[in-house]
């Protein structure tokens, strides 16, 4: 098991200190959306986060990650796939291909692709297939799978049916788990909503009665009490050996009807690249081929064909088409100075961007007082809280998620006030025709989900969504003062703690007071310190990069997120 603590030991004993929240924000970002972009200056860590944790989770499984140095000379997207060489009928396989293939032998393990200097070469020009494939991922349509969201409790299906079902979707039948758990499973849950008609004080006894209530013989007189075993407030399900051949029928019928749910792993599909044109498979050697007729990839299951990646000879041949496979997840380190090329919009509303500008020397290297002092200062944006709950293990769950409107739903359902920030950041954006749309909207939810899944902490919402705004929104914001100078300054309305500046009878006057003195300490160089910085807004690190972007567009003319 690999939890957080075991992380943040790897990384030290490795040589590197990260902190927590860092090193969490890292992992949400790659499981919401398997494609992050880490920016900041040169030597700030970015290419060795993505080694090291690629390392710690694989169990430093040196073939289950690739760091790829992109070339200037990159045109296509021959450097990243490969090309059939049909004079001698071989194919020229790339690094990242090698590292498809053993992720579709292996499917349920992690593997990672870094591309180290991604903007070395027009991000554009090679990886334009890469990102539309990424995209093109969807949830599969069939006559028998189930959405959630649009599922609906019958008559026949009780509140016992719906705890059954709460333990099948935790998954955790090897423990005993508190009936809280279950009572407040998603299924549980959408059972009370759409059946429960009583008071909101007697649902916490109505579930503890059906998994406790005896008939006059004493023996349990509802499902779930005959189908769970346990007792004093801790429940588990029985081996189905156990169980009546009635209630064991009952309870399969439970499971395939569970199985029916849509699963992000099971029925995500997506397209697939074409690599070369032969009805088989070939091989990187001249002339060699399967000598078995390849298979068309079928997404409900890898590649049939056995030869693709032989790990006792360390050989591979190469199908016509493949997709990525859904268990790659991929990491850009980027630099920004004269020999490299800015991103597009297109390539940064598919990823989340995260900054690494922050240098804290303070806590790695041991300085003394007098040291610190000639450090000066220092804007660290840091919150211990923000990390792994102490069971979570990191390697098990290390599997992508497919954002939706399911994840916007719960994120307006269950953190309504965090929501209205983002919405209101969406207007203000969609007077200037900046808005983001659906795709960054599911994602940003989905991310938020996530934390709060991985933490199990509720209170972290709010510092997520601060992340989610300086890296799915900001970073998409670079032009001239006349484009971005309201858009910035509404943005930063958003951000204040006190939301009545926001109601309609606070006039623009109101606003830029408040924007112009911290302006004029930013451009004094009188920085704004980090508790400053909380005491006026609600999101401060997406605030602090704000109030950067506008002294850039105040003193050049020009801002840009990433630099």
């Amino acid at each position: 098991m690999i939890n957080g603590n075991k992380l943040l030991v790897e990384f030290i004993n490795k040589g590197f200190y990260f902190n927590e929240d860092i090193l969490f924000n890292y992992y949400v970002s790659l499981v919401t959306k398997p494609f992050v972009i880490l920016t900041g200056i040169s030597g700030s860590g970015k290419s060795k986060i993505a080694e090291i944790f690629s390392e710690v989770v694989t169990n430093n499984d040196k073939e289950s990650y690739e760091l790829v140095p992109v070339k200037p000379n990159w045109r296509d997207n021959k450097g990243l796939f490969g090309y059939h060489n049909v004079i001698d009928d071989s194919y020229y396989i790339t690094p990242m291909i090698k590292l498809f293939l053993r992720a579709l032998s292996n499917p349920e393990k992690p593997y990672f692709l870094i591309l180290d200097e991604m903007n070395i070469a027009q991000v554009e020009h090679y990886f334009s297939d890469y990102l539309s494939l990424i995209e093109s991922r969807r949830l599969g349509i069939s006559n028998d799978v189930i959405d959630f969201d649009t599922f609906v409790f019958g008559d026949d299906l009780k509140l016992s049916e719906a705890l059954i079902l709460s333990a099948l979707d935790i998954g955790k039948n090897d423990q005993y788990l508190e009936i809280r758990e279950y009572r407040e499973n998603r299924f549980t849950q959408k059972w009370k909503k759409q059946i429960f008609k009583g008071k909101e004080e007697s649902w916490t006894p109505q579930v503890r009665t059906e998994l406790n209530q005896k008939d006059a013989e004493g023996n349990p007189s509802r499902l779930a009490g005959r189908v769970f075993e346990g007792g004093e407030g801790k429940y588990r399900i029985k081996d189905k050996n156990d169980m009546s051949p009635e209630d064991r029928n009952k309870f399969e019928a439970l499971e395939n009807l569970y199985s029916k749910f849509v699963s992000n792993e099971q029925y995500v599909v997506q397209d697939n690249i074409n690599l070369h044109n032969c009805n088989m498979c070939i091989s990187p050697e001249s002339g060699k081929k399967c000598d078995c007729l390849c298979c068309t990839f079928d997404n409900s299951e890898k590649y049939k064909c056995p030869n693709l990646y032989n790990p006792d000879s360390d050989t591979y041949l190469v199908p016509p088409e493949m997709p990525i496979p859904l268990n790659i997840f991929t990491i850009g380190t980027v630099n920004v100075d004269e020999t490299t090329y800015m991103f597009s919009p297109k390539v940064l509303d598919r990823s989340n961007v995260i900054e690494f500008n922050e240098i804290d020397f303070d806590n790695v290297y041991k300085l003394t007082n007098q040291m610190k002092r000639l450090l000066g200062y220092s804007k660290i944006f840091s919150n211990k809280d923000y990390y792994f709950s102490k069971d979570y293990d990191i390697s098990e769950h290390m599997k992508i998620s497919l954002p939706s409107v399911g994840h916007v739903n719960n994120f307006i359902e269950k953190y309504p006030e965090e929501y209205s920030r983002l919405l209101m950041i969406f207007s203000c954006l969609k007077k200037y025709n900046l808005q983001f749309g659906y795709r960054v909207m599911n994602e940003i939810s989905a991310y938020i989900i996530n934390a709060v899944e991985c933490s199990n902490n509720t209170n972290c919402v709010e510092y997520a969504l601060d992340l989610q705004i300086s890296q799915k929104i900001l970073p998409k914001l670079h032009g001239s003062y006349e484009k971005l100078w309201n858009p910035l300054v509404d943005i930063l309305s958003c951000c204040l703690v006190e939301t009545s500046i926001w109601e309609e009878k606070t006039t623009l006057s109101d606003i830029t007071k408040v924007l112009s003195d911290i302006l004029e300490k930013e451009v004094d160089c009188t920085k704004l310190s980090v508790s400053e910085l909380k005491e006026l807004f609600k999101y401060p690190k997406s605030a602090s990069k704000i109030i950067e972007m506008l002294s850039d567009l105040d003193l050049q003319g020009f801002a840009t997120f990433i630099r």
